[in-house]
């Protein structure tokens, strides 16, 4: 499998795991009972990714493969959006293309060393 796809199951599994609390959170009705079906599978998802990351940093180097985890937040704020209906502010949009471009900048700086070290 390739490390870029493989770099990307734990952010799938980040953003399942919060979009499936906040919907979760949003049908509690009895404060003394916060778990339900929803809550139980986004920390499920959260579990899932942790042990997926174990096996990801044991193919992928730590500072490599950690920045492309803030690619979740450029999902969660399309799904908060989209599936929530909340209000995304231009400081939402500026900080989510700083974030793609830095993960950009992550990849394009290991893809310049590994041609460096084949020249």
């Amino acid at each position: 499998m390739s490390k870029w796809l493989l770099i990307l199951i734990p952010v799938v599994l980040i953003t399942l795991g919060q979009t499936s609390a906040k919907y979760g959170a949003l049908k509690i009705v009895d404060e003394n009972n916060i778990l339900n079906i929803y809550i139980a599978f986004g920390y499920a998802f959260l579990i899932l990714r942790g042990l997926v990351w174990v096996f990801i940093l044991k193919k992928i180097k730590l500072s490599f493969a950690y920045p492309f985890v803030s690619l979740s937040y450029v999902f969660i704020l399309a799904i908060s959006y989209y599936a929530f209906g909340e209000v995304i502010r231009i400081n939402n949009i500026i900080g989510t293309l700083f974030i793609v471009g830095g993960v950009c900048l992550m990849g394009l700086g290991e893809i310049e060393i590994k041609r460096s070290l084949n020249d």
